[in-house]
């Protein structure tokens, strides 16, 4: 028996594809007027993706495709920026937990107060003398229930709440590690999609020269066809 099939795939390159290095921070959604697709920003779409993955490889990466021009300079300023951000990030969601702890600290206290108040009340209506509407209302009912939402409400705080930062930590320490690339497709067209040109004439003709200028690589379609009068 060959089990090999039956082993879960090593997660592939997470490839963030960007009509402009801009909208990895930022995106104005009026850019789909220009045939943009791209509503939100690069770098919410790869913690989502990341936050989405149930593991990460060890030789897992994150690449950029950019479709216009990006300079060596340049590149390397977005991966010190994506650096960053997640450092910045990790401060972030680690102040948020500090914060909902304290929170939760400070609910503690007062529905600690609230479950006592309730579990007494409770008590004190469950007695023989008191009749068996109040007590099944009150006693073995209403008081009850606030009792356990005095100390539901602060618990939940101290220890659900705080999951969410939690998660966002290990995701942003993760991308830290991970290998950041920045590509871009300018002069790499797809033959088949070069337009007024089939693949047979591109082999007769040898190698193909075409201003970068007039490419669309994403959006809306080229207006002109290269190297037409």
């Amino acid at each position: 028996m060959n089990l090999g099939h039956d082993r879960p795939k090593p997660p592939a390159d997470i490839v963030i594809e960007l009509d402009d290095p801009g909208e990895l921070f930022a995106v104005d959604e009026r850019g789909l007027l220009d045939g943009s697709n791209r509503i939100d920003t690069g770098m919410d779409e790869l913690v989502e993706r990341l936050l989405a993955q149930k593991r990460t490889a060890t030789n897992q990466r994150i690449i950029l495709d950019i479709a216009g021009e990006c300079s060596d300079e340049l590149a390397d300023k977005l991966v010190r920026s994506v650096r960053r951000y997640c450092e910045l990030a990790i401060y972030r969601a680690n102040r948020q937990q500090n914060l909902i702890w304290r929170q939760g600290m400070r609910s503690l206290v007062s529905g600690s107060l609230l479950f006592v108040t309730g579990i007494v009340l409770s008590y004190v209506f469950t007695q023989p003398y008191v009749g068996e509407f109040p007590k099944e209302l009150l006693g073995d009912g209403v008081f009850l229930v606030v009792a356990w939402v005095g100390l539901w409400y602060p618990l939940d705080v101290l220890f659900i709440a705080r999951e969410q930062a939690k998660r966002e930590v290990r995701v942003f320490s993760t991308m830290l590690t991970m290998p950041v690339v920045v590509r871009t497709n300018v002069g790499k067209v797809p033959i088949a999609t070069m337009p007024g040109l089939s693949v047979t004439q591109h082999r007769r003709s040898g190698p193909l020269r075409l201003r970068v200028s007039r490419i669309r690589l994403r959006g809306a379609p080229a207006t002109g066809t290269p190297g037409a009068s």
